[in-house]
């Protein structure tokens, strides 16, 4: 009977493991550089601190008071005034459309109230899509009430007060935040691993050469492989979605028509990138592999989990080339804030583009490799 403690044998499966290994190269490289592209991506990527709030301002008023304001917030650390609008509706919809998270709203007499001590009130609107930013930029919001504003002289401080007003999550409720996002996200890894595995399989298999050899052209094998799987990702859409709905309470503000038409560009880009790694992987190891090589800077730099605009300015660049990027954006745009396709234009165009350029590319090198 043979022990379960015996060693006889260890140095030869031993050996034979390490030839295995070395004899992997394409393996060998995805072990060690993964795991060094993960900690510089979290390394670098990861930030915590909310700063360079994006922020609009409606100047009701245009006197000096105003303008010391403007600068008042310019000054601080929190908030970044990057538009100035002509109506308090084009402010608000400078939040819909997610180019500024907060809209300052001075009102009209604001410098006349401010010297005579009437104590006028500016108006804040805060984006609650993002319970993290928007708790902080609540409270820095909150804290310009009464600050002094430079080379303007008032009666007795303080001389104004500040009033936000949480838009599109009242409660900052965490959930809306990350749900939406994390719809995109089981979509896009789910259809790429799949697609890429079953492709894979076939492969290791041989019965993707029995099929070649059929009257079977590239166009149609490739296809008829595609679709089954694009049909589940569409099944799994609407799955995810009552799930949020009904499971997580997060209230559907936008139209759930629109928000399906919109995720099928971006279900296209996902078989794409699934045809593109069953192209180069020789087995399902390496499928696996490549396949997170493209996901995980999908997951830290898409603003799934982690707020882009609180990244470093060359990360933010590198996130723009990803897909999940823009779909997560229209996500929250629909389902939160209610945003229309004038709203998310600059999220649909680039985010169609590339699912059409990627699944052209796959598609060819997959023709080219089936051949």
């Amino acid at each position: 009977m043979r022990s379960i403690w015996s060693l006889r044998g260890f140095d030869a499966v031993f050996y034979k493991e390490i030839r295995h290994i070395v004899r992997d190269p394409v393996t060998l490289r995805f072990i060690l550089i993964i795991p060094i592209f993960q900690l510089l991506l979290l390394g670098y990527a990861i930030n915590t601190t909310v700063e360079h709030v994006p922020a609009a301002v409606y100047l009701g008023d245009r006197g000096r008071g105003a303008h010391a304001f403007v600068d008042a917030i310019g000054g601080s650390r929190t908030f970044d005034v990057l538009f100035f609008v002509n109506s308090r509706k084009a402010l608000r919809d400078e939040i819909v459309a997610g180019r500024a998270r907060v809209g300052f709203d001075v009102p009209e007499n604001f410098t006349a109230d401010v010297l005579a001590g009437r104590r006028p009130a500016v108006g804040v609107l805060v984006d609650g899509s993002d319970s993290a930013i928007a708790q902080v930029a609540y409270g820095s919001a909150s804290a310009f009430s009464g600050v002094a504003l430079r080379d303007v002289t008032v009666v007795r401080p303080p001389s104004f007060e500040v009033r936000p007003f949480v838009l599109f999550n009242p409660s900052m409720r965490s959930a809306n935040f990350f749900v939406p996002g994390l719809i995109g996200l089981v979509l896009q890894n789910i259809t790429v691993i799949l697609t890429a595995l079953a492709i894979v399989g076939e492969r290791e298999r041989g019965t993707i050469d029995q099929l070649l050899v059929t009257p079977i052209g590239s166009a149609g094998l490739m296809l008829g492989k595609l679709l089954p799987y694009g049909i589940l990702a569409g099944v799994m859409f609407c799955c995810v979605l009552l799930t949020m709905r009904f499971v997580f309470g997060v209230p559907i503000v936008g139209n759930v028509l629109l928000l399906a038409v919109l995720s099928s560009g971006f279900l296209l880009s996902a078989l794409g990138l699934g045809l593109l790694v069953s192209s180069f992987a020789q087995n399902q190891i390496q499928a696996t592999q490549s396949a997170l090589f493209i996901l995980l800077p999908s997951v830290l730099l898409s603003g799934t989990i982690f707020e882009r605009s609180l990244m470093p300015p060359v990360m933010q660049a590198i996130s723009y080339a990803l897909p999940l990027t823009y779909e997560v954006d229209i996500l929250r745009g629909i389902v939160l804030r209610g945003a229309g396709l004038g709203e998310l234009w600059h999220d649909v165009v680039p985010m169609f583009a590339y699912g059409i350029i990627v699944f052209a590319i796959s598609s060819a090198i997959f023709a080219r490799t089936t051949r």
